[in-house]
This record gives structure tokens, sequence and C-alpha cells, in this order.
């Protein structure tokens, strides 16, 4: 008679496959603990060289004599260096992580750059939230120049950024301005552009 999977018990763990299943039922017609116990420790070792990791550290031991627990439906009664786990708290079903479901305001820019301005918004030094904000600038900047081959108007950045943080930025903007720190990031892709021009002419000169 043929052995079909419709009519085999359902796996259990599929990454130790049937066979190491099979062994582990087995193991309830041994009446003597020591000798289980010896088996069970058999198994151990087989799981070990199935185990993806196959590292013999502390954790990865206790993993696998809990998943030969497992594995037994939880009736396994042998000599073990770790305590049985309990049922309810490995099958108690995973939480979905919470992800916001707020929409981007800025999609160019993406949501990191929203996350940015809100943690300059906490920021309470003065010179620190500054500081935040000029390099926030640049990455806006950046972003502009790299996806759209536009050079956004420091003024529309700035609002934009002003409207993230929903007015709530103490940054004097008008006096970075002043001071031209947001011009450096295009004069630097400026300089880069015209150095790799200045290469290819000359390339093509020699």
């Amino acid at each position: 008679m043929y052995d079909y999977n419709a009519t085999r018990k359902p796996l259990i763990l599929k990454e130790y496959g049937r066979n190491i299943q099979k062994l582990v039922e087995a193991m309830d017609a041994i009446e003597d603990k020591a000798e289980r116990t010896l088996h069970a420790q058999s198994i151990l070792k087989l799981m070990a060289i199935l185990d993806a990791n196959n590292k013999n550290s502390a954790e990865n031991i206790q993993k696998r004599w809990d998943d030969l627990f497992i594995i037994s439906d939880y009736t396994l009664d042998v000599d073990s260096p770790y305590p049985m786990p309990e049922k309810a708290i490995l099958n108690k079903k995973m939480q979905r992580p919470s992800y916001t479901k707020e929409p981007i305001k800025f999609k160019n820019y993406g949501r990191n750059i929203e996350r940015l301005i809100q943690k300059a918004v906490l920021t309470e030094e003065q010179e620190e939230q500054e500081r935040m904000v000029i390099g926030i600038v640049k990455l806006m900047k950046n972003f502009s120049n790299e996806w759209n081959n536009d050079n956004v108007d420091c003024d529309t950045l700035l609002t934009n950024i002003k409207y993230l943080a929903g007015n709530k930025l103490t940054v004097d903007f008008e006096k970075l301005k002043a001071q031209n720190i947001f011009s450096t990031v295009h004069r630097e892709k400026n300089r880069g552009t015209k150095t790799n021009r200045s290469a290819e002419t000359r390339q093509k000169a020699s």
C-alpha cells in the first residue's frame, strides 16, 4: 500500500522533515526514560545538521530542544537541560506590526524626510535643530536634482519644511538664507558636472 502525504499526519515543523518527526513519534514506544533521553540526544544531532544556522550556541541548542518538544506535541518525557516550552505562548498568534496609514505629503521626498523634520521639531537645542534643518534641505535638494533633474529654489523647500513641521521649528530661516548655506549643494553638483564634462572633452581630444 502506498504511503501518500494525504494519509499522513501533517508535518509539525517542516524545516526538519518527516523523518525527524517519525523518529520522535517512535520514541513513544521506548519505556525507559534514560534510553528515551539518549534517543532524543541523537535526534538533536540530526536536527543540528538540518538546522540552517548549524551553530551550537546556547540559544540554538535551546531552540532545537524546544522544537523537539513541539514535534512531540508536548508529550516528550526526557531529561532535558531546558524546561518544556509553554504551549500557550508558542501558539500565540504574532501581532502584525503597526504601520502608519497616514499618506506621504510629498512623495518626491519620501516619508524619511518627514520623520527627520519631526525629529528636528522635537530637538530643543537651537544649534542642533539648525544643523538638522540645513542637512534636511541639502537632502531635499539632492533628491530633486537626482530624480527630477530640477534645481528647486530654497524658498519652496523651506515652505515645504515649515508645512511638514507644522510651523513648530524655531530656526531663523532668513538668517540661513542670507548666509547662502543652502546653495552649496547646487554648486557642488555643478562643479562635479563640469569636471565630468572636462574629462570627456580631454578624452575626445586624445
